[in-house]
């Protein structure tokens, strides 16, 4: 049994004895939360479980919960995992894609496509080894995975051997398979090449997307 002080509601009673509101108010026939008078002695049900956060008082107002700290950002819309992904990229396959928008937007990219891989016609150029090599936008359905990733293709005619540049990096030369795009890219350019003497194209302006860009 416990007697009420001044100030004590039902309350701060029913969770200094580890009960509910409802259980004390019940035992006690109390109906009107407001009714505890000072001196007033309350039966204690019995506890038969560690103490519970005890629910609102009947006919109060619940207490609110307490305000988040600090601004609430929005919800992401997806394009910051874009970025954080962009960043990953080496230096190398972000300048290719800089290069490959920019070329697009002027209009200076001529789109040959091999099933789903695009290779920008307009744009070969001939290194002093004699190879050459081209943006492309690649797909996985032709290349696979990893090749799909490519950002340029590279052509040796005299050898007709090709590679993918790959996030920055080429791959090993090698002869493309039988009836492959690679292979399609490298006789479609050969047969157009091999006739003629191969003219090297003039060094790139300082400064232009590309102009430090070296094939294999």
């Amino acid at each position: 049994m416990i007697t009420v002080g001044a100030g004590d509601t039902l309350e701060q009673l029913a969770q200094q004895q580890g009960v509910s509101v409802e259980a004390l108010m019940a035992l006690n026939g109390i109906r009107d939360p407001h009714s505890l008078q000072i001196g007033q002695r309350l039966l204690v049900p019995h506890r038969s479980s560690p103490p519970a956060q005890a629910g609102p008082v009947p006919g109060r107002l619940a207490r609110q919960a307490p305000e988040p700290q600090g601004p609430v950002e929005p919800p992401g819309d997806g394009t910051g995992l874009a970025a954080s992904a962009a960043l990953l990229l080496s230096p190398a396959e972000r300048r290719d894609r800089a290069e490959l928008a920019l070329r697009e937007q002027s209009g200076q990219a001529r789109w040959k496509w091999f099933n789903r891989t695009a290779v920008d016609w307009a744009g070969w150029k001939l290194t002093t080894s004699g190879a050459r090599f081209t943006l492309v936008k690649a797909s996985d359905a032709d290349l696979g995975v990893s090749r799909g990733a490519a950002s340029a293709v590279a052509v040796q005619c005299e050898t007709l051997r090709q590679t993918w540049r790959v996030n920055g990096q080429w791959l090993p030369w090698g002869a493309a398979a039988p009836g492959s795009v690679g292979q399609r890219i490298v006789l479609d350019l050969c047969s157009n090449t091999l006739n003629d003497p191969a003219v090297p194209l003039p060094p790139a302006p300082p400064g232009l997307p590309g102009a430090a860009t070296a094939a294999p």
